[in-house]
């Protein structure tokens, strides 16, 4: 039995060496997922992302909502006749890309990221949140602004989340509610900013995150003069290259605003008049052809009957003398 027993033990043992190594492996393989996305998130709290990535998901996110927008508005705009529709669409495309890009030209980086996310959640809160845009081209035509809009608020609160830690977020979005619950209401929610909206408190969190309070890396404030003049140039071609593509809205919204003014609408009634007088004269001529051969037939029927009552009198006058006058003969040669 002995000699068996050493043979099985003998044959065990690499087993049981084998099934040792191979435990923590499948261990690992059973749970790595969330081992890997927590180092990974402090790998990326503490490394910080930099400056130059900041600005570059800032202008991919101008980008994007000039996408966005322009789908949107093509969609709510085709096929509508509705002028007084069609110009407050193209009003809001408008004044959202143009700031849009507008923010994406400011020297500040971080200024550039928050002012973004002022400008697209107010412009949530007014055209989305409110049923403001379904009350003004019905639920069908507003469908593609509302899903678009909110495409857009989660993109940038995403880009955010890269920048700001939750507790920021939190104090982010109850600065922008409470500024919008008590000064809120203005369509032209494209141009508030996130100086006009923030509070004391909330220019300290931004100086914090500004100090590396945040994910964001310091900021560096010591720019020498030729990389502050690298950047503003880099800038000036951003928005000069992307100008043209809403430049014909500007145009599109000058002809919609002079259509919608009262001295064009009564200019374009009075045209209207011209229009049905000039298109309503044939009629009128021919009536009046009418008129007047009705009038020459009757001048001629008096004419007619003037002429044949004048001669008939002109022979009653000629017969009266003729017997007159037969009568004076008759009489003078009597005996």
């Amino acid at each position: 039995m002995r000699p068996r027993s050493a043979r099985r033990a003998r044959f065990l043992l690499p087993v049981l060496v084998l099934a040792v190594a191979v435990f923590p492996l499948a261990s690992c393989a059973s749970g790595p997922k969330r081992t890997k996305m927590g180092e990974a998130a402090r790998m990326l709290r503490d490394q910080g992302m930099t400056r130059a990535q900041l600005e570059e998901l800032s202008n991919a996110f101008a980008d994007r909502y000039f996408t966005l927008m322009l789908a949107a508005s093509e969609r709510v705009l085709r096929d509508n006749t509705d002028m007084q529709q069609r110009r407050i669409m193209n009003g809001l495309r408008l004044l959202g890309v143009s700031s849009m890009y507008d923010i994406a030209t400011s020297p500040d980086t971080l200024t550039q990221l928050v002012d973004q996310l002022v400008v697209v959640t107010l412009q949530n809160f007014f055209w989305v949140d409110s049923g403001r845009s379904q009350a003004i081209w019905g639920e069908e035509r507003a469908q593609p602004l509302v899903q678009n809009l909110r495409k857009a608020r989660e993109d940038i609160w995403g880009i955010a989340a890269k920048v700001f830690t939750d507790e920021q977020l939190e104090e982010l979005d109850l600065l922008i509610s409470t500024w919008w619950t008590r000064r809120g209401g203005t369509e032209f929610v494209a141009y508030v900013r996130f100086s006009e909206v923030a509070s004391v408190k909330g220019e300290q969190l931004i100086q914090t995150v500004r100090d590396g309070g945040g994910l964001l890396e310091p900021l560096d404030r010591a720019i020498d003069q030729a990389e502050e003049a690298k950047i503003s140039l880099e800038r000036t071609f951003f928005w000069a290259k992307r100008l043209p593509l809403f430049a014909n809205w500007q145009a599109e919204a000058l002809a919609l605003d002079l259509v919608a003014l009262p001295e064009t609408e009564l200019m374009v009634g009075n045209i209207d008049d011209v229009a049905q007088t000039f298109s309503s004269m044939p009629d009128r001529i021919e009536r009046l052809m009418d008129r007047m051969e009705g009038t020459q037939r009757t001048l001629r029927d008096v004419v007619d009957m003037l002429f044949w009552r004048a001669l008939a009198l002109v022979g009653a006058i000629t017969v009266a003398l003729l017997i007159l006058t037969w009568y004076r003969t008759k009489w003078r040669t009597a005996p």
